[in-house]
Order: C-alpha cells, then structure tokens, then sequence
C-alpha cells in the first residue's frame, strides 16, 4: 500500500491533498489546464519540492516517470529493442520484445533505428523504456498525446494490464473510461480525490459549470 499527501505550497495549485495508491490501481488526474496537474505528477516524481508542507512516498514505491519532453533524450543510433533494453541491462531478450509488441514494434519494426521514427513513435519507445524498468508504480504525463488511434489503443492497452499501479494526467475520454480506477479531480474550488471510475464520477459529481471537459481523444489523435 503505497500512500502520498501533500499540505501546503501554492494554494492556488494543491493544497490539502492526500491519497492512498494500492497496488493495482490506475488514478487519473484530470481538470483543466494550469491547475495544478503536472506540478502534482513532478512532485510525486520528485522532480519538484513543495514551497512549504511536505510530499510522502512509501519506503516500497519504485517509480518510472514518462515525461513527453523528454522523447529528444532518446539516442538516435540505437534500435527500438536496444533503447528499451537500454533501461535495465539484465532484461532478456523476450522480454524486451515483448514490450516492443506491446509498443506496437512487432518483428522487424522492434529492429527500426530511433532516427527514422515519427513523435508518436518516439513516444511509445519512451513508455516502453518505462515499463522496463523495475517499477511498481507508473507516473505518466499525457500519454496518449498526438497519438494516432491504433497507438493511443497500444498505450491504453499497456497502462491497464501494468501489474503495479499507474498515475496519469490524461484529457483522453477514451483512456478515462476504459482505464481509470480512481480519479484525482483538479476543479475550481480546489482537488479532489473520486474513489472511482470516470463514468461513475460523470453520473455521482459531474464537471462544474466552469471547468473544462477533458477531450474525447479524436483532436489529439493523428488520423
């Protein structure tokens, strides 16, 4: 059992949040933009301090942090297969393949050079190098973003049938419903936390009036 708080800081951004992540859950943070969404994914990566309070993290937490940024820190003389066994040397060969298929680089497509491949791949390289690390706890920033549909369907896919428990800030209906287990809800009085599915929270709470609904996926995918 996996426990985070956070008390204090920017109040405008998070102030007097706290949850439990048990072992399989798959939370997604949502609410519009500038609310506080990414610095809460950094914070819990810590890759930001709290001007005041404090962030928690279990003894037992092994986090893997995807940030789309930082697909530019691939190395472009190396394969699909050898990027992402590039993230823990003593993987075997199967798999590091296995994660390629999931990455949607069955074969050959797992042989492909970093050079040649587009944003969306570079993307799915970066998750898998993700998932290839000794983790039990995935904290991923937006996905599925500019992912075309069979690419975002790979990372949904990949994210539910992790076997440890994944943060994601997310805008995509699609990856919502058929992902999300609970909810971390940025909204204009404050956050949140729904103990459940999105459909759930839609039909129980719902968007207030003045708060963004997240996208149903199709303007951020490439067709």
């Amino acid at each position: 059992n996996l426990k985070f708080s956070y008390d204090g800081g920017e109040p405008f951004l998070i102030d007097g949040l706290s949850f439990n992540v048990d072992k399989h859950d798959k939370i997604c943070v949502i609410g519009k933009n500038g609310k506080g969404k990414t610095t809460l994914l950094k914070l819990l990566a810590g890759r930001l301090r709290p001007a005041a309070g404090k962030v928690k993290t279990h003894s037992g937490a092994l986090m893997a942090y995807y940030e789309q940024a930082n697909t530019a820190e691939l190395n472009d003389n190396l394969t699909v297969e050898e990027e992402i066994s590039s993230s823990r040397a003593f993987l075997d060969r199967t798999s590091v393949r296995g994660i390629c298929g999931a990455m949607m680089f069955p074969g050959d497509d797992a042989l492909k050079k970093i050079s040649v491949l587009s944003g969306g791949e570079r993307s799915r390289v970066l998750l898998g190098k993700q998932l290839a690390l000794p983790s039990n706890l995935l904290l991923l920033d937006e996905p599925t973003h500019h992912l075309d549909i069979e690419s975002c369907q790979a990372m949904i896919d990949a994210v539910r049938d992790f076997e440890g428990a994944a943060i994601v800030v997310t805008h995509d209906e699609h990856f919502l419903k058929d992902v999300a287990t609970k909810l971390i809800v940025f909204q204009s009085d404050g956050v949140l936390v729904y103990p459940g599915t999105y459909l759930e929270f839609l039909e129980r709470i719902g968007w207030e009036e003045d708060d963004k609904k997240p996208q149903t996926g199709k303007s951020d995918r490439k067709m």
